[in-house]
């Protein structure tokens, strides 16, 4: 299937499935809650803006169920064949709530069929975190379209040094993550849709969705240098010393002056399987969306079916795009706060990107890496890069610990790549780099063997 012809397909089914449906007016969160586990409506909610709290009381929370891998739900959405009109509202979520089930929760959780949400808008009040993680937004039935929502996420520790101090085992601090919209379904469509995070967590992620679409997205977190970190008088990195699950190019755990970090996670990001039943992750597209000052703009790996990134954007991310057999069309990026591009072993990936600043403040070791084998890339400039930083694309270099700006690269076995590089800017080619083709406009370095030079 054309994955564009998607948004025009779900159309139809949608048309189909609600040509009979009752429209319900309604003006509570409680009303929200009853007809979103019901089936076969269209439901319009009174513009305005409303509380979770008053809704979600001690006796709603003591009557949730979790599903089955214990995740709560704030309101679940369990209904098929459901049209829900949010435009105008606005659901405030205190960031106290996050914690009331004392296990992982979502504020909205979709597991119904044929479901079609537009025009919400929800806002996380305060910093509380959550008690052990959760989502915004789950989106795990099939067929689901989510149109025109935005969510304003805050709630997780520690929050206002990325990842540093660690985001799995042997963490430096209690790790409490919440995360911006999950999707886990078969067929889901996310259109118009926008995060804004100011929490330690993914903006749009999938793990074990299957044909799923993302077009005209928008994700954005926030950016903070590691000197202002180290300038801290108290707080939770104050107490470890400045200590870093990563190490520097000193081999010391520390947080290192000089870089800038992303206080979040990943703007758009593929897992390989997820969901209450773990399922393998499928196909996924984004088309016209972009990512800001996340840790990586679009991290994107095949799985079983073809991964597309097309006419989009990274900027001010730590790294633009991270990329293990994905299809990368007219898309674009800077080198501002991180490299533009690794491009990892594994399966083939055809890249086509364009860089479009070098106007870098703090450090930045390189614009790409490129490691494993045939994959073609073509690298292009847009606009002046004449004034910023002159930075390589480094052939057999894999990215540093879990792209760690301050840490080490790393290097691969790398043969038969194919690099157009238009940018202006050097190639490297270390020692364990065979048999490429480099066709570019920029110097080159090449310590590997039997590789191509072309001086375009």
């Amino acid at each position: 299937m054309n994955k564009r012809q998607i948004p025009l397909i779900f159309g139809f089914l949608f048309i189909c499935n609600f040509i009979h449906a009752t429209d319900i007016k309604i003006n509570s969160l409680n009303e929200l809650a009853k007809y979103a586990a019901e089936s076969g409506n269209t439901i319009i909610m009174a513009p305005g803006v409303y509380q979770m709290e008053d809704y979600l009381t001690a006796d709603v929370v003591r009557n949730t169920k979790p599903d089955e891998i214990r995740r709560y739900a704030m309101i679940k959405f369990s209904g098929n064949n459901n049209i829900f009109d949010f435009t105008g509202v606005t659901i405030e979520v205190n960031t106290k709530l996050l914690s009331v089930f004392k296990s992982r929760v979502s504020e909205f959780y979709v597991s119904g069929n044929n479901v079609h949400i537009k025009g919400l808008t929800v806002t996380d009040i305060g910093n509380h975190p959550t008690f052990s993680g959760g989502h915004s937004f789950t989106v795990a039935g099939d067929d689901v379209r989510i149109e025109k929502v935005t969510l304003y996420v805050s709630g997780s520790s520690p929050y206002g040094y990325g990842d540093l101090l660690g985001k799995g085992d042997a963490n430096l601090a209690t790790l409490k993550k919440h995360s911006g919209m999950c999707i886990e379904g078969l067929n889901d469509t996310i259109i118009d849709c926008a995060i804004y995070s100011k929490a330690f967590g993914h903006l749009f992620f999938v793990q074990g969705g299957r044909n799923v679409l993302f077009e005209n997205c928008y994700a954005e977190g926030v950016i903070r240098t590691t000197d202002k970190m180290l300038a801290e008088t108290s707080g939770l990195a104050y107490d470890v010393n400045f200590a870093a699950v990563y190490k520097n190019y000193e081999g010391k755990k520390i947080i290192t002056p000089g870089y800038t970090k992303s206080m979040n996670e990943c703007g758009f990001r593929m897992y390989g399987k997820g969901g209450v039943k773990g399922i393998t992750t499928g196909a996924v597209t984004a088309i016209n969306c972009k990512a800001k000052n996340t840790r990586i703009g679009f991290a994107f790996g095949k799985v079983t079916d073809d991964i597309l990134i097309k006419d989009s954007e990274a900027v001010g991310c730590e790294v633009g795009y991270y990329l293990t057999g994905v299809k990368v069309e007219n898309s674009r990026g800077d080198m501002v706060n991180g490299p533009l591009l690794y491009v990892t072993k594994g399966e083939v990936s055809d890249v086509e990107l364009a860089l479009i600043s070098n106007d870098s403040k703090t450090t930045v070791h390189l614009l790409a890496g490129i490691a494993g084998e045939n994959h073609k890339v073509t690298i292009k400039k847009e606009g002046d890069l004449t004034k910023g930083k002159v930075l390589p694309i480094k052939i057999g270099t894999t990215s540093p610990t879990a792209n760690n700006g301050f840490s080490p690269l790393g290097k691969a076995p790398t043969s038969g790549i194919l690099l157009t590089n238009l940018t202006g800017m050097p190639v490297e080619l270390n020692a364990v780099s065979s048999s490429c083709k480099i066709i570019t406009n920029g110097e080159v370095t090449d310590k590997g063997i039997n590789n191509e030079i072309v001086k375009n």
